[in-house]
């Protein structure tokens, strides 16, 4: 009997017991101090004052879109995915972008819009999809040639799902112009024009026909554009393309009023001095001809025209 009581002295069976109970209440103790550091850890740093969602449309009803882009850079980082914030920070980044004055700034803006709008395109349903693709289409055709085709994949969607933005159209035009696909651009712009009559758009369409080499049209619109718009310099440059298009179809005189028309409102136009010099090289006076084009590199020192033709 007191073998076996010896014996049992060295079991560790009961000392199993002990150690597993320690252990638990150990780890317990240690959860609970994690839990409560992490807590305090929140309370202490800004996000545990994070923004709701419903502050973020507080301020975009205001239009705040710099709040917007602060509170949910501030959300994002604990709600990586949350398609909501995400959105709403794409489409503040991109009215920032269209805001700046900073070149260099304007492109993080653009390009942080992009990245967030097409976060959030694969984790919202399909009825939210049509208005992030309307402004991601206008921000990617922000970033110009290599981008258009993407510009025009997401403003036909938004299109095709039937939203009736007044600019959507103008932007699908401007997107195939990009492409060199003239015919498109033309459809999209005169689309446009329907809904949203302006001297841009009629500029823009007289700049697709040109390009197509419809003289007619382009000519009609491009005084159509004079006819009705109130700003002098779009004025000038639809005065200045309708002397190209008249030396192109060797309309002589019609070239030189065109000119001369700049001229008397512009004096240092060097678009104008060069023209005026290719009329006068039509007319076989060239000393008249190199003068004009003379003044046109005194007014822009770079004008690849003049200095071509005066083998500078």
């Amino acid at each position: 009997m007191k073998l076996g009581r010896r014996k049992n002295k060295f079991l560790l069976t009961g000392r199993r017991r002990n150690f597993r109970l320690s252990f638990i209440i150990v780890l317990f103790l240690l959860l609970a101090g994690v839990f409560i550091f992490f807590v305090w850890k929140n309370i202490k740093s800004p996000l545990y004052m994070k923004s709701s969602i419903s502050e973020l449309y507080t301020h975009w009803d205001k239009e705040e879109f710099d709040k917007i882009y602060d509170s949910s850079g501030i959300i994002i980082q604990t709600r990586p995915l949350d398609a909501e914030v995400l959105a709403l920070r794409g489409f503040a980044a991109y009215y920032l972008f269209l805001e700046q004055t900073d070149s260099q700034l304007s492109q993080v803006y653009l390009t942080d819009a992009i990245h967030s709008l097409r976060n959030a395109w694969y984790r919202v349903s399909e009825s939210e999809r049509p208005q992030i693709a309307y402004i991601l289409g206008k921000a990617y055709y922000q970033r110009g040639y290599y981008y258009a085709d993407l510009a025009i994949y997401y403003l036909q969607y938004a299109k095709l799902a039937g939203l009736k933005d007044q600019d959507l159209s103008e932007f699908l035009a401007l997107s195939y112009s990009l492409l060199g696909d003239y015919t498109s651009s033309i459809e999209s712009f005169t689309e446009a024009l329907k809904t949203n009559p302006s001297d841009l758009l009629l500029y823009s369409l007289s700049q697709s026909y040109l390009k197509q080499k419809d003289y007619e049209k382009s000519e009609q619109y491009l005084l159509e554009t004079i006819r009705i718009s109130e700003d002098e310099l779009l004025q000038l440059k639809c005065h200045n393309f309708l002397g190209l298009l008249y030396l192109e179809r060797e309309n002589i005189s019609e070239a030189q009023l065109e000119f001369e028309t700049i001229l008397q409102k512009d004096a240092n136009s060097a678009d104008a001095h060069y023209g005026l010099g290719v009329v006068y090289e039509a007319q076989g006076d060239l000393i008249k001809a190199r003068s004009e084009w003379r003044k046109a590199v005194k007014a822009d020192p770079v004008h690849l025209g003049a200095r071509l033709k005066l083998n500078l």
